[in-house]
């Protein structure tokens, strides 16, 4: 039988071991160990502990033990020394906050007259990206099909003319805008449905064959995202901010990883879009989401090290023209107390925006049961004026964590909610920074809610078309907000965006007015050939034509008969409204009788 004189337990053996363990076994016929020469060393990774070994080995396990103890016990002593490198970087006191301050001022050039809805439109679509559009179309047509479409800018702008009045008038397919019962004419007689399929596969915006070795993944809507985004930053911009993600509806699956999930918005799949807008909803800055490669290019590399969310914020706030007179606000995926101190002292710029509990950095405010437990409107605040932060914990129906560089918690405002126990509204106090977040947080939801109230048909095998058409949709509404601004400059009263928006389609579509004469050469070139057939009159239901009660006849224009395929005749049915015929002679036939009886 082995006897174990150094061994180690079952529950030893399993654990985690930084150290070789010899054991020495003597024999079973008790020869010694100077038969074998020097004691057997046996290597703890190959030990396999048997009924009646002894299991009292309390020396090893305690060495064993000993050394798991301390490599736990290090990595607490690291955690907590990052925790408090934490609390070292701020000192929070609860006091007065030193640095409340508020955004200047937005002053807006005055314009000696109002323009034309096209003109604001061109001035995000102009002339410039109409021609990248017609000049790629007919280039990826010949690349597709062998031969050019022979499409041109004229063409190109009344086509998207047409997509903006059916994102007004909106029918269950396409085709129905040109159907003889649901015929609207406003679109059908811009160009014949053959044409208009044929513009809607062709369109593009990049030559394939210079995209290819690209490792951009929006490549192929590049040149029209970055000619929108020029465009509005051009524009003289409001003095207070937010960001936030927009959703462009898609749920197709050619997009691959580019297609998000988003559970919180109206349209939950779909490209997410980054954002900076104003308080009305003017879309000044924005950038697509491609995941690792979102922030490929950028010239800005000191926010990688903040994360996702902050490297958003530092990437939109580095086109803000002066960012001393103005305030960002972004809600809990953006923020963080490092991101707020960075964009004070580096730019200047002043932010606020709700952050999470497990982002406040040893800054212990009241606990939420705490605060609930006091009742509604209760608050707590902690301040760090030397790094210019105001931590704000409010209470409402819940919680929610304020951060800023600019507001606290006076003055104290009144707000009213709806209180169960009264049965009716009650005052509520409610801190500045939460007045203030709430007042200007929503301009990229505005700008959301706008273009969804006329969103622009995208359906297509395409994915990036989608992105297209939403690009489309924000200059639209960006040209509104600037016709809405310049009118309330001058005094006048405004169009509303739906009136705005069909203005701006015919605009498009007819771009000034026939001049009289024989056109020159130069607008024959440019002009596409509008070939329109008469609409054929839709023939009755079979009720109506058998009914025979009250079918007379009478004298019209000269037309072709409905029955007959080489009539010509001027009587028409007064209640059907078809032309029918009545011959005498060689070739005797009444189609009147004929068509309506069974």
């Amino acid at each position: 039988m082995y006897t174990c004189f150094q061994g180690i337990s079952v529950s030893s053996f399993y654990s985690t071991r930084k150290r070789e363990v010899n054991s020495v076994v003597l024999p079973p016929d008790g020869s010694s160990d100077s038969e074998e020469g020097s004691s057997e060393e046996v290597i703890d990774e190959l030990y396999r502990p048997t009924e009646g070994q002894c299991e009292d080995d309390s020396s090893s396990d305690n060495l064993n033990g000993s050394s798991s103890d301390e490599a736990e016990e290090g990595a607490l002593q690291n955690k907590q020394a990052n925790q408090n490198k934490r609390r070292k970087m701020f000192s929070w006191r609860k006091t007065e906050f030193e640095h409340q301050s508020a955004a200047t001022q937005s002053c807006f050039t005055a314009p000696d007259e109002l323009s034309s809805p096209l003109m604001f439109f061109s001035k995000f679509f102009d002339k410039d990206i109409f021609e990248v559009i017609a000049q790629q179309t007919n280039l990826y047509s010949c690349q597709l099909i062998g031969c050019s479409i022979n499409t041109n800018v004229s063409e190109i702008k009344a086509f998207i003319g047409m997509k903006l009045i059916m994102g007004i008038v909106k029918m269950p397919a396409m085709e129905n805008y040109w159907a003889t019962d649901t015929r609207y004419d406003k679109v059908a007689d811009v160009m014949p449905l053959k044409r208009y399929k044929c513009l809607s596969r062709m369109l593009h915006f990049q030559d394939n064959m210079s995209s290819e070795s690209s490792e951009d993944r929006l490549v192929k809507i590049r040149p029209v995202l970055d000619h929108m985004r020029s465009k509005c930053m051009e524009m003289e911009s409001e003095n207070q901010f937010s960001i936030d993600e927009m959703m462009v509806p898609y749920k197709g699956k050619k997009a691959g990883s580019l297609r998000q999930y988003l559970p919180s918005k109206p349209k939950k799949w779909g490209f997410k879009i980054f954002v900076r807008a104003g308080v009305s909803g003017f879309v000044y800055d924005f950038m697509v989401y491609t995941g690792k490669s979102t922030f490929d290019g950028s010239t800005h590399t000191q926010g990688k090290e903040f994360g996702l969310g902050a490297n958003v914020v530092l990437q939109l706030c580095k086109t803000i023209r002066n960012p001393s007179d103005c305030v960002v606000y972004f809600d809990n995926f953006f923020t963080s107390l490092r991101l707020v101190t960075h964009l004070n002292d580096s730019m200047g710029l002043r932010s606020l925006g709700t952050i999470r509990r497990n982002r406040l950095m040893g800054c212990s405010v009241e606990e939420d049961r705490d605060l609930l437990r006091r009742g509604r409107g209760s608050f707590d605040f902690r301040v760090d004026n030397d790094a210019k932060l105001a931590v704000v914990k409010w209470a409402d129906n819940k919680t929610v964590t304020l951060v800023s560089s600019c507001a606290s918690v006076n003055p104290v405002g009144q707000v009213r909610r709806y209180s169960k126990e009264e049965k009716k509204k009650i005052s509520v106090p409610c801190p500045k920074i939460v007045s203030e977040y709430n007042t200007h947080m929503g301009g990229v939801d505005l700008a959301d809610m706008m273009i969804a109230l006329y969103r622009t048909p995208a359906k297509s095998h395409r994915w990036y078309m989608g992105i297209f058409w939403q690009i489309v949709d924000i200059a639209v509404n960006n040209a509104w907000l600037l016709h809405r601004r310049d009118a309330a400059a001058l005094g006048q009263k405004h169009q509303c965006l739906k009136d705005f928006r069909l203005d701006a389609a015919r605009g498009l579509i007819y771009p000034e007015k026939q001049k009289r004469g024989r056109p020159s050469k130069e607008n024959e070139d440019d002009t596409p050939e509008k070939v329109i057939k008469q609409p054929k009159v839709p023939r009755p239901v079979d009720d109506m034509r058998y009914d025979r009660i009250d079918h007379f006849p009478t004298l019209s224009v000269k037309g072709r008969c409905r029955m007959c395929q080489d009539g010509q005749t001027y009587i028409m049915c007064q209640k059907c409204k078809v032309r029918l015929c009545l011959v005498s002679g060689q070739n005797a036939r009444n189609c009147f009788l004929s068509f309506h009886c069974p």
